[in-house]
Parts: C-alpha cells; structure tokens; sequence
C-alpha cells in the first residue's frame, strides 16, 4: 500500500496537576504586588511585572504543543522547540511515566528512542498515535483505512519489530 500524503496532527496530553504547577509563581508574584503597591509602589508593580514576564516566557516555550505525523519523520512542536525525527531513524516506542524535561505536558508518555537519542511525548490519543505511528513507519499507513482490519498493528511491533 502507499503511504497517504495526510498529516496526522496529535495535541499534547495536559495533566490537570500541571496548571497549579504553572500557575503557583505568578499568582504568587501577583499577591505580593497587590500587596505592596500601596505601600511600596515600585516594588508592588515589579512583582506584577515580573508575573507576568513569567506567564509569556512559560507560554513561549509550552505553546502550542503537537505532535504530527508526516509521511516520511515525526515532527515534535513545542513551543518554539521544534524537532524533526524521521521514521527510519526510531528504533524503539514504549510507555514511560518519566519526568525528564521533555516537550510533553503530562507525565504519561511516550519514551521514543531513536539515533537521535531519547524523546519522551504525551500524545493525547496515545493508543491512536501508537497504532498510527506503527503503521508508518512499517509504509502500510492510507488515511481511508486507518482502521482496516489487514493494516491493525499489535503495538508491540512498535518495540520489536524493525524499528
């Protein structure tokens, strides 16, 4: 079968614990410039500032953040990172709950290893995205039949297979 010329794109998983997490720093900074601004001006207004500083730069390099299958490579886009990992180069998929900084936003991901070194993803859809990326990289991926019975894949190929 040909490969089909459609992308696939696939949002990054988002952990509900995360926001907290992101949130903390600002919203304390906030707190402490709605505090001292009556008091002490300057020093209320460059805690808001910096708040917000903190919320553009955490976006610049959170957002937006997708994987998309190509037809040749996987290309990850994270904020302003972006990486390019063609298909023959990965050499094995599995699940990993490891909490290397990585360009996922959820601590149920995707450790993929490949020439390139370790890349851990959380795609939304990870059962989706498995079968899908599996499917490519192995040239049997036509987007009219992502769910034919002859082109299911066990997922385990994706660890021993080839790749």
């Amino acid at each position: 079968m040909a490969l089909s010329l459609k992308n696939s794109r696939y949002s990054s998983r988002l952990d509900k614990g995360l926001l907290p997490v992101l949130l903390f720093f600002p919203t304390l900074l906030i707190a402490i410039g709605c505090w001292f601004v009556t008091d002490s001006p300057l020093v209320g207004i460059a805690a808001m500032v910096l708040a917000l500083f903190h919320i553009v730069l955490t976006l610049v390099f959170i957002w937006p953040c997708y994987y998309l299958l190509g037809e040749s490579q996987l290309e990850v886009r994270c904020g302003l990172a972006r990486i390019v990992l063609p298909y023959k180069d990965i050499q094995r998929v599995q699940a990993s709950n490891a909490s290397m900084p990585s360009p996922a936003l959820s601590l149920r991901r995707l450790a993929i290893e490949s020439h390139q070194g370790l890349l851990l993803i959380s795609p939304a859809n990870r059962s989706k995205f498995l079968q899908e990326l599996s499917l490519r990289m192995h040239g049997r991926y036509v987007a009219e039949q992502e769910s034919a019975a002859d082109d299911s894949v066990n997922i385990s190929h994706i660890v021993n297979d080839r790749i």
